[in-house]
């Protein structure tokens, strides 16, 4: 498994496979690189991808810095990788640090795939979507209490429950429990990051071709935030996993993968 010391002094993880454009994975909240295996698996036959644990997740070390500079790190790693033109995925947490790359450097980026994202995570008096202020807070809290079991209940949280009641979900128990835990202070300081941040001048100005993939059922980028984001992005393709959470990728991996594929296929001129 590669890694690169940026010039923050974060060493940054990831997964390097297959040959030609590259495609990079970016994960959420709590987890790690290793949600994207079976995308990675499937997409490294035709593209060189990348999967990478953000700081404090995974093998990736730790040290508070904004989101900004996050993205400064992502231009140096995948300029050291010798990167021209790439497609980022990212899954919520993901996605925002996606958008954030997106305003520092859009020449690099050829299109992007956002999954169960948005580009304010916390509402306000301008904005009912996403999460409330409170729930993020009340998050921060029980982390201080409850770690690091309630990051557990947390991603259980995040699914439906046909979706649990899945064989597919208790194969995904079994694969968390050789997971390692991200680290509490960051996993606190991302909360402070998806309660204040707030890019949806970005998504309004991008024109790169988009990709919005949605669960029906999930609880933070729910389908009136996504009509919202309609709106902020009428030309891009929105797709949908009927009765899926937040991570439509776990639970439907193959069908996810049919969707990611038909988008990348159309967009290739």
């Amino acid at each position: 498994m590669p890694n690169v010391i940026t010039q923050s002094g974060i060493d940054w993880f990831y997964d390097l496979e297959g040959q030609g454009e590259p495609l990079i994975f970016l994960h959420g909240w709590g987890v790690d690189r290793r949600i994207w295996r079976q995308q990675t698996k499937y997409f490294s036959q035709f593209y060189q991808t990348v999967a990478i644990d953000l700081p404090g997740h995974g093998k990736s070390s730790w040290k508070k810095v904004s989101l900004k500079q996050m993205a400064e790190d992502l231009k140096e790693i995948f300029e050291k990788l010798g990167f021209k033109r790439l497609t980022i995925v990212g899954s919520s947490l993901g996605g925002l640090l996606a958008l954030k790359f997106y305003e520092i450097d859009r020449s690099l980026i050829r299109r992007m795939t956002f999954v169960g994202s948005m580009p304010k995570f916390a509402r306000s008096k301008d904005y009912p979507y996403g999460l409330d202020v409170g729930q993020i807070r009340k998050l921060h809290g029980q982390l201080n209490i409850a770690y690091p079991s309630v990051v557990n209940i947390f991603f259980r949280s995040l699914f439906t429950k046909e979706e649990r009641e899945s064989r597919r979900f208790k194969w995904l128990q079994v694969f968390r429990q050789n997971i390692e835990v991200p680290l509490q202070n960051a996993l606190v300081e991302y909360l402070d990051v998806l309660e204040t941040e707030d890019l949806r001048h970005v998504l309004q100005a991008m024109t790169i071709p988009l990709q919005f993939i949605n669960g029906t059922h999930d609880e933070i980028c729910c389908a009136k935030t996504v009509e919202y984001l309609r709106t902020l992005s009428p030309r891009s393709r929105f797709d949908f996993f009927q009765n899926c959470g937040h991570f439509p990728f776990l639970s439907k991996p193959h069908e996810f993968n049919e969707v990611l594929e038909k988008f990348l296929k159309e967009t290739e001129c």
